[in-house]
């Protein structure tokens, strides 16, 4: 039973020989007991609605195709549909930032990537929200190496090709990306850091163009995952040289790791993982964390990330944190090395 400041006068109440004044007490008492067990209800009751999952990034790209499949196992395991909402804008501020002052009930969620929750605050100094502050990890949920891949007709058939290539001829050749700052300039400006390669970034307006633009041989290569360019490498209309990841991928068992090829430090995915906002109720994000954890250990929904050449991300809490913070680390230093901002 919770009673209020006032208690005390509300037991001499109880006490006073006036019937008037101990009907109140009691039914002061009563009210007092069914709004705290509705309280309890309420919170063993969530989610007895649906809930929003934003997702900060334009639809049928990457990151909205992971969330849909992330949203529909996740609904499936609270028995209550999750709904992906996309609100893009700013590299994905506009989308996060509008969780971010959201009701902090459950009910809004954000799907967050590399890049609204490790890159975007190294890179931009006005940013409205501060991911750390502003926001509580559910979990981090897939992962996408990425690849070298280049155009058809280039001429190197392989990374130690390309290298020399690319010595011979400093400034000469192109690699595309989804925009400045995103994850896929940084992976590319991480692999020109580790070889001390000169190539020259070509920013364009999302993944879409600059897959077109290699495609067309408008640009020479990019530094992608394997979700957005395994059509076309399926087709032959571009070749994988590399892989940034500490392993082969399943769906490229030919094409070497670039720590196979001499090449260390050259470790780069897109991720993404899910947030509330910091100040939903404990209990929320408990009964939230655990479904998480019963998502991404589904071997359904490994299996269909699997056909989209993702990876499951399962870590724990303290694992996940480790993971970011060492993102953050990796970014910073190339941000720095490469001279980008944003604002």
């Amino acid at each position: 039973m919770i009673f209020h400041a006032s208690r005390l006068g509300i037991l001499k109440s109880c006490r006073s020989p006036n019937l008037l004044a101990k009907v109140s007490c009691l039914l002061i008492i009563v009210l007092s007991m069914f709004s705290h067990s509705s309280a309890v209800f309420a919170a063993d009751d969530y989610p007895n609605r649906p809930i929003q999952l934003v997702v900060p990034f334009p639809a049928g790209g990457p990151t909205d195709v992971v969330a849909r499949l992330y949203a529909q196992q996740l609904g499936l395991i609270l028995g209550q549909p999750v709904i992906t909402i996309n609100r893009d804008g700013a590299g994905g501020i506009i989308g996060t930032d509008t969780v971010a002052r959201s009701t902090p009930d459950g009910y809004t969620m954000v799907f967050g990537t590399a890049s609204t929750i490790a890159i975007n605050q190294i890179l931009i100094k006005k940013i409205p929200y501060d991911f750390f502050r502003d926001f509580s990890l559910v979990g981090l949920v897939a992962i996408a190496p990425h690849v070298l891949a280049v155009r058809e007709n280039f001429p190197a058939k392989t990374v130690d090709e390309f290298v020399l290539l690319a010595k011979r001829f400093p400034g000469k050749y192109t690699f595309a990306s989804s925009g400045k700052g995103t994850i896929v300039q940084m992976a590319g400006e991480l692999f020109k850091s580790e070889t001390g390669l000169d190539l020259l970034h070509v920013p364009y307006r999302g993944g879409g163009a600059a897959s077109l633009a290699l495609l067309s041989g408008e640009v020479d290569m990019t530094f992608n995952d394997l979700t957005t360019l395994k059509a076309n490498l399926s087709n032959g209309k571009i070749r994988a040289l590399g892989v940034a990841n500490n392993k082969r991928l399943a769906l490229l068992p030919d094409t070497p790791t670039y720590a196979e090829l001499g090449i260390a430090n050259v470790i780069s995915s897109s991720w993404w993982g899910v947030a509330v906002p910091a100040k939903t109720p404990l209990h929320i994000q408990t009964r939230l964390k655990a479904a998480n954890t019963q998502v991404i250990t589904d071997p359904e929904y490994a299996s269909r990330l699997a056909q989209m050449a993702i990876e499951v991300l399962a870590l724990s809490p303290s694992e996940s944190s480790a993971f970011i913070k060492t993102e953050e680390k990796k970014w910073k230093r190339i941000a720095v090395s490469a001279n980008i901002q944003l604002d």
